[in-house]
């Protein structure tokens, strides 16, 4: 199907410039601003898995989506829920929150979103394909 498959290649464009803009600006917050040590750490690592994750969902999407197999799918979407969580962690409750946050939270939110209930679809079609 088309339609995932061109979403996840957008996705992947916008989740490296995602990450590599939040790690400069968590340097950026860690110069102008007090940084708790802790919060930082923990906020720089779940950053660091959260890019790991983020890579490996897109990458099951992709496959899956191209190969017509639901288990690397099923597995992208059991992933989107850790990410789901991540994104709104960054998005409200982390230690100091920017506008620029707020917009590139949202953006990767409506992303992972979109594209784990256009797995969905995808899922039950090819479920419906084997079936007959």
């Amino acid at each position: 199907m088309p339609a995932p498959q061109i979403l996840l290649f957008f996705n992947a464009y916008y989740s490296t410039l995602f990450f590599i803009t939040t790690l400069f600006l968590y340097f950026y917050k860690s110069y102008h601003y007090h940084y708790p040590y802790a919060a930082f750490e923990w906020e720089l690592t779940m950053l660091a898995l959260m890019a790991f994750m983020e890579t490996a969902r897109i990458t099951l999407a992709s496959r899956g989506n191209k190969t017509e197999q639901t288990p690397p799918l099923l597995w992208s979407i059991l992933l989107s829920f850790p990410m789901i969580v991540g994104f709104v962690f960054y998005l409200t409750i982390q230690t100091y929150v920017l506008r620029l946050d707020i917009v590139m939270n949202t953006v990767a939110l409506a992303f992972v979103s979109t594209e784990t209930v256009i797995s969905v679809f995808t899922v039950m079609s090819f479920f419906r394909g084997f079936t007959g």
